[in-house]
């Protein structure tokens, strides 16, 4: 007995050292065998889970969350309307609790819009929508509509050179004030040419107000003339191509501007044809420029 009792505690005492050598070789980092569950997790209480190292005797434990409730089929047992939550409730499938929770009010059932105040010139309306589950009332404002002036009278005519005068009357109210009239436009006629375009030089025309018999005049190029520093458009572009395939201009087309060089491309081209070389592309130059470009072009196509 004494040595069976005598070889327990050898063994004891090597079980002990081989523990304390096999924590001492984990140090900080221990090598965890897999979660295992200890209790189980349910709608009432958290579960608890464990592992444990592999080479000594440290383990650690953690919680499981407790599992949400499985509703059943949910019971109405409040209705909701359009003035409180209705509620329902169910029971949990796992635990057999009871669970109740809340059903949104209703919207208000609203009738048809109904006029409670008209609007007028000076003062806004209001409008008003019955609710026709539980009669609660909603009102809208109605902008007030401003007045509607209208020419009752004039005092002082308005011509083309200066402004009138008046008394407006609004058409709803009948409400009076009085008014400066706006000065009237022009009505000018036909332009008469007193100087017709010559090359870079414009012509000049004039036309007369039928109302006042002012005359204005102005500086003119013929339709469709197209000249230097206009505003770049495609017209010009159509142009350059042109005179870039007759060979007479290597310049920037894409922008569409009539500038220095194009000048002295249109007024190559005018002298080439046996036209007054001006650089200014009328509806002579343009015309004849088209067929030149025809001519070698189409054909070849």
């Amino acid at each position: 007995m004494k040595k069976k009792a005598c070889l327990l505690l050898l063994l004891s005492v090597l079980g002990a050292l081989l523990l304390d050598t096999a924590a001492a070789e984990c140090g900080d980092y221990h090598p965890f065998g897999p979660w295992k569950t200890k209790r189980a997790a349910t709608c009432h209480a958290a579960g608890i889970a464990f592992r444990y190292c592999r080479n000594c005797d440290h383990w650690e434990q953690k919680d499981l969350p407790r599992l949400p409730h499985t509703p059943g089929e949910w019971t109405v047992i409040l209705e909701p309307t359009c003035t409180h939550h209705g509620r329902e409730e169910t029971y949990c499938t796992a635990c057999g609790d009871r669970i109740r929770r809340t059903i949104d009010a209703l919207p208000h059932a609203e009738g048809e819009r109904s006029i409670d105040r008209e609007p007028t010139c000076t003062a806004d309306g209001r409008a008003v929508y019955v609710c026709e589950g539980c009669g609660k009332k909603r009102y809208e404002t109605i902008p007030k509509l401003g007045h509607d002036d209208a020419v009752a009278s004039v005092t002082k005519e308005a011509t083309c050179k200066a402004a009138g005068s008046g008394v407006l009357v609004c058409q709803r109210c009948g409400r009076e004030k009085k008014a400066t009239l706006d000065r009237l436009e022009h009505e000018f006629g036909e332009w008469t040419v007193l100087s017709e375009p010559d090359g870079k030089k414009k012509g000049t025309r004039e036309h007369t107000c039928a109302l006042c018999g002012v005359t204005e005049q102005e500086r003119f190029y013929l339709e469709g003339t197209l000249y230097e520093d206009m505003p770049a458009n495609e017209a010009v572009i159509r142009m350059q191509e042109m005179l870039r395939d007759l060979g007479l201009y290597n310049g920037a087309i894409r922008t569409g501007k009539f500038g220095e060089m194009t000048t002295k491309a249109v007024a190559s081209f005018q002298k080439k044809v046996g036209l007054k070389s001006t650089g200014v592309a009328d509806p002579e130059t343009l015309e004849r420029l088209e067929s030149e470009w025809n001519k070698r072009f189409s054909q070849a196509e």
